[in-house]
């Protein structure tokens, strides 16, 4: 029987193992190359004197005016390597070869591949392993500014979108902090490369919207260093050169001469020539994803995709797909649909303005979940209303509305578009986290918010949510500051000109700066004001005053999301108006209202006026908690309609914050005011 249990299993074993080298000669069969003639004759290396290296490029030697002469024995560099966008292979159907337009300095060894064979043949490609990075001269290099393509005027419309999104404070111009959010958006490294570009604006406090157009059209902070080259070289031209390095070393590359030269492999250095310095990492990476696009890589970072689409986006989106395809299908690659592929943006996306504003959304996202103190897993979940694991486009938009971000509703929808990554209509916490997530090692946490462990933000508010009471933490309450403002700007609700009456008097509403709940600052309408004249309020000299309400906890950034709550429980709006008091005779009506509040828990400090009959809005003004007053000792009387012969009514100071009351009749109001 245990013969017959090991047979048993020999033979499941034999099965699996059967099994498994079908599943790799299909995996095998999927990387294959496509079945062409393939050619491999010239196939022999051409060898180039490394001296050859030194000499400048031909239309650069025409601008100099002393260039060095040529040695015809040794010849220069553009003998050997050829422009990567001269770089092409014969195509599968018809016999023109396909190319694709490439940052200019990079180049392609003829010992690599020979550009003349894509007209003649097909031909294996081999990988691109190695690529020299060098100068015929150090000491030549200068700063050039890699231009891009201009915006059209859909671009430019989006831009002023992704503008206006930027400019938190809504200046009108971007500061410092603002435009390094725009900057990292379009991936330069502002505390690296692009740092140098920021310094130059520091002083000047603000960048307009037609100066960063310029800007971004300009790339002024790309910043690449003309002189310098990328070539990818065949192996053997490779172990040559190291042998070289190896040879000078603690010398020039080229004696007499300040050429030099680094050999790499991605993003590893294999070795370097005395002297050697490399360029910013902009034109780095730059290279190193356009060869890795040649060599028919799939698999890239975010990042990386960014700077590839920055590089091909003088190409249309059909030409990068086509060249992607013949190029691959010379190599030992899978043959899959590179539009399933992390590579597809590039497909699909013609330039970097496109994704411009995404990027500038993101970013502000990202910044104000760390003010809060929040990690996208806390937002997600909090955006999630139904609790279904999957956030809507309408729970998107009011749950950003609810952090305090005011986004366009293009820009919501094109936003929600791209984190949308499998098209299914939501968004899932791993597309939300890959949007507007953080590597919280190498971040250091730098920006976050401090977290208590209380709730930092409200739930929140969803259409047909039943009104409900929200607890408060004691925290958010320790950080609520109030305290009384002067008022500097009215408007006039009404005068006694043309009443008849004995005396003058004005009433006038406090002008007070209307904007959304979610700032940290609040000034709020507690009644309106009286003047015993005609004149503005402020020539009288005496202070008009309301109340400013402040969470501490917040900032003018990123707002304060419980400044609804507070205002709601503390400073209600009034349930209703009461007509105190009405002077309807003759073309100059006035109506005076009397707030009533909520409940018996809040006061009216003053009363509203207006001109016509229909009670004003209850959101224009606010009750105050009755904990925080005690009754007025100061009732002024100030006008009465003597000699009107209407309606018997006055007007009284209730306190000293100086805001009005109304009564019927000449007589003090019967309830003391507070």
């Amino acid at each position: 029987e245990i013969d017959m249990v090991d047979e048993e299993e020999e033979e499941e074993e034999e099965e699996e193992e059967e099994e498994e080298e079908e599943e790799e000669e299909e995996e095998v069969v999927k990387e294959n190359a496509k079945k062409k003639k393939y050619a491999r004759d010239g196939e022999n290396p051409v060898p180039w004197h490394v001296a050859a290296l030194s000499m400048p490029r031909d239309k650069d030697r025409k601008q100099m005016k002393q260039a060095p002469d040529v040695d015809p024995q040794i010849g220069t560099w553009e003998s050997a390597f050829y422009p990567a966008t001269e770089f092409n292979v014969k195509n599968y159907t018809y016999s023109k070869g396909v190319t694709l337009g490439f940052p200019e300095y990079m180049l392609v060894s003829r010992n690599y591949y020979e550009k003349g064979w894509g007209l003649r043949t097909h031909r294996r490609l081999k990988n691109v392993i190695v690529v020299m990075d060098f100068a015929p001269s150090k000491s030549l290099l200068r700063e050039v500014a890699s231009v891009g393509k201009a915006f059209s005027p859909q671009q430019e419309q989006n831009l002023r979108r992704a503008f206006t999104l930027a400019d938190a404070n809504k200046s009108g111009g971007l500061s410092v902090h603002e435009l390094k959010e725009v900057l990292k958006a379009v991936d330069v490294d502002v505390e690296g490369d692009g740092d140098q570009f920021l310094s130059g604006l520091n002083a000047r406090g603000e960048i307009s919207f037609e100066e960063l157009k310029h800007m971004l059209t300009q790339r002024k902070f790309y910043r690449v260093q003309g002189g310098r080259f990328y070539v990818a070289l065949s192996l053997f031209e490779a172990e040559c050169m190291r042998a070289a390095m190896h040879n000078q070393s603690g010398l020039p590359l080229v004696p007499g001469r300040d050429t030099i030269a680094a050999l790499r492999t991605g993003k590893t250095m294999l070795d370097a020539s005395t002297g050697y310095e490399p360029a910013q990492s902009f034109q780095e990476n730059t290279s190193l994803a356009c060869f890795r696009f040649i060599d028919s890589e799939v698999n890239y970072s975010p990042a990386e995709l960014n700077i590839l689409l920055r590089a091909l986006q003088n190409n249309n989106c059909e030409s990068r797909a086509s060249y992607f395809i013949e190029v691959r299908s010379n190599r030992r690659r899978k043959q899959q649909d590179p539009s399933t592929t992390s590579l597809s943006k590039v497909f699909v996306t013609s330039d970097e303005h496109h994704l411009l504003q995404y990027r500038i959304a993101t970013g502000r996202i990202t910044a104000l979940l760390k003010s809060r103190g929040m990690f996208p897993r806390d937002a997600f979940v909090a955006f999630d209303h139904d609790r279904d694991g999957l956030v809507s486009a309408p729970e998107l938009w009011r749950g950003l509305d609810w952090l305090g971000l005011k986004m366009d509703q293009i820009l919501i929808r094109d936003f929600y578009r791209e984190v949308d990554k499998d098209r299914d209509g939501y968004i899932n916490l791993e597309e939300f986290k890959g949007a507007v997530g953080w590597n919280e090692e190498e971040d250091g946490g730098e920006g976050m918010g401090s977290f208590s462990g209380t709730p930092i933000l409200p739930p929140v508010p969803m259409p047909g949510d039943k009104k409900t009471v929200v607890s408060i933490p004691p925290p958010v309450l320790n950080g609520i500051k109030i305290k009384v403002k002067k008022i500097t700007k009215f408007e006039k609700v009404w005068n006694s000109k043309g009443s008849m009456s004995r005396t003058k008097v004005g009433v006038w509403e406090p002008i007070i700066q209307s904007g959304a709940f979610n700032k940290n600052k609040v000034n709020v309408t507690i009644g309106h004001y009286a003047v015993p004249d005609f004149e503005y309020p402020n020539r009288d000299g005496k202070d008009r005053l309301s109340l400013e309400i402040t969470d501490t906890t917040g900032s003018f950034v990123s707002g304060s999301s419980w400044m609804p709550h507070v205002l709601e429980r503390y400073l209600p709006h009034p349930a209703r108006y009461r007509l105190a008091w009405s002077l309807t005779h003759g073309s100059n009506p006035f109506y005076a209202w009397e707030p009533i509040p909520p409940s018996d828990e809040y006061v009216a400090l003053g009363f509203i006026g207006s001109t016509t009959d229909k009670p004003p809005d209850v959101r224009m003004m606010r009750c105050v908690c009755k904990d925080w007053l005690r009754e007025s000792t100061f009732v002024h009387s100030m006008w009465d309609d003597s000699g009107s012969g209407g309606r018997e009514g006055s007007i009284w100071l209730f306190n000293t914050l100086n805001l009005v009351g109304f009564v019927a009749g000449h007589d003090p109001p019967r309830q003391r005011p507070w």
